[in-house]
């Protein structure tokens, strides 16, 4: 049978191993990373309802000033 590709399989090459792999990334921050981030996060968490993530960015933050 042939895939639904829109014929992007003359192009691409099509599937191989890495096709089938999960990604997963980590993203560190400093201490001014956390500054800088954790006030804007912490809003948009919490007017998006996620208070798990807002909880989190504030955590952040007070541990930052704690130091």
């Amino acid at each position: 049978h042939t895939l639904p590709t829109m014929a992007a399989g003359r192009y691409t090459g099509g599937l191989w191993v890495g096709s089938y792999v999960k990604i997963c990334t980590h993203q560190w921050l400093d201490e001014r990373g956390v500054a800088a981030v954790a006030p804007p996060a912490a809003r948009q968490a919490a007017t998006e309802g996620m208070e798990g993530h807002r909880r989190a960015a504030v955590f952040r933050l007070s541990r930052k000033q704690l130091a």
